[in-house]
């Protein structure tokens, strides 16, 4: 009870913090489902079954600021704590967002896309901003079991060559975005097992058809493994990417948006929700 009033106190809605707190009095959990007496003490190893909400990954709320490396989870990525359908990967992905900082190279759209393609194929995901990434910092924060997405600038400003060798092979996708007439980032390029070109991501035609977005979207979900996504849960994904409400000073810590961010690179923002394929 303790934890859980410390809890409301620091973050976020009193009604979302009182659900989590129900379901962490529950007991043991597996992908957010109550566990039997005889599945918590059997000692097997089950997807998901170290994952709490709040634990000691959540940020605390009153101390949040830009460089936070807490977990920040959205309402419906919340809702895996409340048997809400997600279900935890038998082999979770650390998956790494890269760029040089103040890039323009639409690093954070990258970031986000990762975040909804698992958030839009029900896979449990937690994401974080962690400037200087280390062994330590990584594996305390897989042992939710779910999916961990890491955004991140240059790390040749924090680790040396030999610090960054002992955490790359923990990598399992280091998603990089790069943009024609900006420098690229030549230490991240070395280690990157997919690259998101700015200009595929807006383009478009006058109609608004032709979304490159879109397909940049669809080789991302093959890149990272997901699969079951039909077109239209493709096209909700870049209405939410093309629609989030960007602060109105500082950073979002779910989004990790700023302020200034444009979002939209010269795509007109949308009026209304995609209409499903099927619809006339």
């Amino acid at each position: 009870p303790g934890r859980c009033a410390r809890a409301m106190a620091w973050s976020g809605p009193t009604s979302r913090l009182l659900r989590a707190c129900a379901v962490a009095a529950m007991g043991p959990s597996i992908g957010g489902m109550r566990m039997t007496p005889t599945q918590a003490s059997s000692g097997a190893e089950a997807y998901g079954a170290g994952d709490r909400m709040p634990s000691k990954m959540d940020c605390r709320g009153r101390f949040c600021h830009s460089e936070c490396e807490g977990r920040h989870l959205d309402d419906v990525e919340r809702q895996r704590f409340e048997g809400g359908g997600f279900h935890y990967p038998p082999q979770p992905s650390l998956v790494v967002a890269a760029s040089r900082d103040m890039g323009r190279t639409a690093s954070t759209w990258a970031f986000n896309a990762v975040r909804l393609l698992y958030r839009q194929a029900s896979e449990a995901c937690d994401s974080y901003w962690i400037r200087r990434l280390t062994p330590e910092k990584l594996r305390e924060r897989m042992q939710t079991g779910a999916h961990v997405l890491v955004k991140t600038h240059e790390w040749t400003d924090h680790l040396s060559q030999e610090e960054f060798d002992k955490v790359q092979p923990m990598f399992t996708h280091v998603i990089v975005s790069v943009r024609k007439g900006f420098p690229e980032d030549a230490a991240w390029m070395r280690a990157a097992t997919h690259v998101i070109h700015f200009e595929d991501i807006v383009e478009h035609d006058a109609a608004g058809e032709n979304v490159g977005a879109h397909r940049v979207l669809r080789a991302l979900a093959e890149h990272l493994g997901i699969e079951g996504l039909t077109d239209d849960d493709i096209r909700q994904i870049d209405y939410e990417l093309m629609t989030f409400d960007m602060p109105r000073m500082g950073s979002d810590p779910i989004t990790k948006h700023w302020h200034f961010h444009a979002r939209r690179g010269g795509r007109p923002k949308p009026t209304a929700p995609p209409a499903p394929a099927s619809d006339p």
